[in-house]
């Protein structure tokens, strides 16, 4: 026994303790892996590097020139990571609004135009505009036909009251569901708007 260390070396203590299988861990050493963006900085950074080493050895460390060269060069390398981070993190949030915007419609618009709007409206998959422009068209067409004067205040629920219709009846729930009902405007709920629309107007959609 170690007469400084009444207990043992602390020094075999550690080891001991660090062999028990009890305190062995599952962590991995390995690094986590790199995402899109870290990778581009990373392989600016080393472009960067080896620019500068090779202006360097030309050159020289300390020539006037080489430094505005690295100065030029650094705001290149900033306005290149601005653009890609525009272009990579900023651009799909920006196209993604875009495309949950309504589409204006002129309030003079006819029927055949508004059918027009909800039908490039699906092509793009903006179901909400498609169905809201196929809404406005049935009111429009109501009116070209001389059943229901048109209001651009009016909504399909007060023409279904007006006009005691069963096919317009139809079409009104479909076109409520769709515009009020929460996440309603999907595919299948404008294909059935649709139905319902040629089935109270005789024209397809």
């Amino acid at each position: 026994m170690n007469a400084s260390w009444p207990h043992g070396d602390p020094r075999a203590l550690a080891q001991a303790i660090v062999a028990d299988p009890r305190f062995a861990g599952s962590t991995s050493s390995a690094a986590p892996q790199p995402n899109l963006l870290d990778s581009i900085l990373g392989w600016i950074g080393q472009r960067l590097g080896e620019l500068f080493r090779a202006i360097g050895h030309v050159l020289g460390t300390r020539s006037p020139f080489n430094l505005t060269i690295g100065v030029v060069v650094l705001a290149l390398a900033a306005v290149a990571c601005i653009y890609a981070y525009i272009r990579f993190m900023r651009l799909p949030a920006r196209q993604h609004r875009a495309a949950l915007r309504p589409v204006p419609i002129a309030a003079s618009a006819s029927s055949a135009e508004l059918i027009a709007v909800a039908r490039a409206a699906a092509r793009d998959e903006r179901w909400h505009d498609a169905a809201s422009a196929l809404a406005r068209a049935a009111l429009r067409t109501l009116d070209e036909r001389e059943r229901l004067r048109f209001d651009p205040a009016r909504t399909p629920g007060e023409a279904r009251r007006l006009l005691h219709d069963p096919a317009f009846d139809a079409f009104e729930r479909e076109a409520t569901t769709a515009l009020f009902a929460a996440h309603a405007a999907t595919p299948e709920r404008f294909a059935r708007l649709r139905e319902t629309y040629a089935a109270a107007f005789g024209d397809a959609v």
